[in-house]
């Protein structure tokens, strides 16, 4: 599926700011799923973009305006080409204890700032996953949890609500469920990631078959890793398969890793901030791009290049004409 992405975001300045910084993690990743066509970066008023992978290997775009404005505008806009992911292998359970899996995954199993569990998650987790033959089944049973603690309603928390008090409250964001679901995995020893990036959908939890374009924000979902080098992506706000909808930015233990935007500035102006995400489904590139017909090659004549042998001889009967003449001239002389 090709995807073109606009995604802007506005800062409304009460008065004057003397300067501002923003790092920006919207860009999306090249992936054996998604190949990264195109990508820019704008600003009003215009700044130099500086950029750089982070340790997630997500790319940070970083961009300074240093003199006095009461407005700034950020557009990035991206096309992307994507495709349906293989399903993972199944395998045995026992291989998630494996000693060196573990160490592998080390930062994915244990807790982070967003992804703090108790004893009454951690009891849940194990008692989702104790039923599961194998640990594709135990992955999947905690997607199932995940949907039966809560309840998809808009504005219902604030970034960094912790698991108990999300659980407690029953609602959430896609965030939320992204972070539940790495809280029951993590809890169950399944090493789990954070993903960030964009889900072509009329909304969250409705995805239209027929839709060309659609408004969107930016999207959370989950990738468990499994034994063989394998990641297993679920989506647990939606409950529907990670495909070609689904456009990563970037991976990390949570949110704060992959957190779109982050800034400072300076001055006394409180900012009001509106960010949009548009998405349009494209042509694939194979018919725009590849398929268009080319003009046949004109065939490039061969020109022999000199050869090394035939050169070395031609330079022995060379010298050998000179030592003959030089003969020569000396009877000659005499």
């Amino acid at each position: 599926m090709r995807l073109d992405i606009r995604y802007r975001m506005l800062f409304d300045y009460e008065s004057p700011v003397r300067e501002a910084h923003n790092e920006l993690r919207v860009r999306p990743r090249d992936l054996p799923e998604q190949r990264l066509l195109a990508h820019r970066l704008t600003s009003v008023p215009a700044s130099r973009v500086l950029s750089y992978t982070d340790y997630w290997g997500t790319t940070i775009d970083h961009l300074g305006v240093v003199y006095e404005h009461d407005e700034l505008e950020i557009v990035a806009e991206a096309a992307v080409e994507t495709r349906t992911r293989e399903e993972p292998e199944s395998c045995d359970r026992s291989l998630l204890a494996d000693q060196a899996f573990r160490l592998a995954h080390f930062e994915l199993l244990q807790p982070s700032p967003h992804v703090q569990w108790n004893d009454e998650i951690a009891d849940i987790a194990l008692d989702v996953v104790g039923s599961a033959g194998d640990a594709v089944s135990a992955v999947q049973a905690t997607v199932t949890a995940t949907r039966e603690l809560l309840t998809y309603e808009r504005n219902s928390t604030t970034i960094g609500i912790e698991l108990t008090e999300l659980v407690a409250g029953g609602r959430g964001v896609c965030q939320d469920y992204a972070h539940l679901n790495i809280g029951l995995l993590r809890a169950a020893g399944i090493p789990a990631r954070y993903v960030s990036g964009y889900l072509f959908a009329v909304d969250e939890t409705n995805i239209d078959d027929e839709a060309h374009i659609a408004s969107v924000q930016t999207h959370a979902w989950v990738e468990a890793g499994l034994p063989g080098d394998q990641w297993m992506p679920i989506d647990p706000t939606n409950d529907q398969p990670v495909g070609e909808r689904h456009v990563v930015i970037g991976f990390g233990r949570d949110y704060d890793d992959v957190a779109p935007v982050r800034g400072v500035y300076a001055g006394e102006g409180v900012p009001a901030v509106d960010a949009t995400v548009e998405m349009r489904r494209m042509e694939p590139v194979e018919r725009t791009m590849t398929h268009r017909p080319r003009r046949p090659a004109k065939p490039i004549p061969y020109i022999a290049g000199p050869d090394p042998a035939r050169a070395q001889d031609q330079e022995q009967q060379q010298q050998q004409q000179q030592q003959q003449q030089q003969q020569q001239q000396q009877q000659q002389q005499q």
